[in-house]
């Protein structure tokens, strides 16, 4: 074979070999320090929040990345997991089935790109503090309640602009 076949089957395999390093999905496990509170009752109390899984980057222009994996709250509290890229932040709505075969949503999750910042709300945190529907919070990483409105108010932000 010439010289020119050689160098671009060594260019293809280099290619290749990138691309599945870029793509292939990267195991994650993260604890963070977090505070649940309420706008009305103020922080309730400081936790960490468990998450394990996988960050799968999207291919090019043609999807989106995901983040995958288990998230434990509040010490017993486990959910199942599956957030999409949504710009500067990965979000995704937590669901669950009823007895009637109907699903609900059980809370709402955004994500840092870098997976340094969160912002959670469940329904299971109302229901365990006996809070309004919807007005249960977590955010982190955070030890008071003013570094966990700042967190949720900079990721709010993050969705305005």
């Amino acid at each position: 074979m010439n010289k020119k076949v050689w160098l671009r089957m060594g260019l293809t395999l280099i290619i290749l070999a990138l691309l599945y390093l870029w793509m292939r999905p990267q195991q994650v496990e993260r604890e963070y320090g977090s505070v649940i509170y309420s706008n009305e009752a103020g922080m309730i109390k400081s936790m960490t929040i468990h998450f394990k899984g996988k960050v799968a980057r999207g291919v090019l222009l043609f999807s989106k990345s995901t983040l995958n994996g288990t998230l434990t709250v509040d010490q017993d509290l486990t959910y199942k997991i599956k957030l999409k890229d949504n710009g500067g932040y990965y979000l995704g709505v937590m669901t669950a089935w009823d007895t009637d075969h109907s699903t609900r949503t059980t809370g709402v999750i955004s994500v840092a790109k870098k997976l340094d910042r969160f912002w959670i709300t469940l329904t299971d945190l109302d229901k365990r503090y006996n809070l309004k529907n919807g007005e249960g919070s977590i955010s982190g990483p955070a030890s008071t309640l003013e570094e966990a409105k700042q967190v949720g108010k900079d990721i709010l932000a993050a969705y305005r602009s």
